[in-house]
């Protein structure tokens, strides 16, 4: 992890706890590493599943969707697919989501 860090205190059930050292003893990794690395998956997935829940409603494109998740667009174009989540947007947006990908294969 990069930049400055934060100490963050919070209250957990014991049965959390209990799991957490489960994880820590198997990984053989101290308990505030498996937190930190279990918080940030969590908040990776969250994202995503809030990208692709505004992309579902029509609020979002593709391209904004990816940006949101912060994935690459084939990720969401997978996520999409795999969720079977129909596509709904306008020709023009579809442009321009083609664009932005061109724009990016470019690069």
């Amino acid at each position: 992890m990069r930049g400055a860090y934060h100490q963050l205190n919070i209250r957990v059930s014991s049965e959390l706890v209990r799991e957490l050292e489960e994880i820590a003893r198997l990984e053989s990794l101290a308990k505030t590493d498996v937190a930190r690395r279990l918080l940030k998956e969590g908040i990776k997935r969250w994202k995503l599943e809030h990208a692709l829940r505004l992309y579902q409603e029509g609020r979002v494109t593709k391209e904004r969707a990816s940006e949101i998740a912060g994935v690459s667009i084939y990720e969401i174009l997978d996520a999409v697919s795999q969720r079977r989540i129909p596509s709904h947007y306008s020709l023009e947006e579809a442009m321009e989501d083609l664009e932005a990908l061109l724009e990016r294969v470019a690069r």
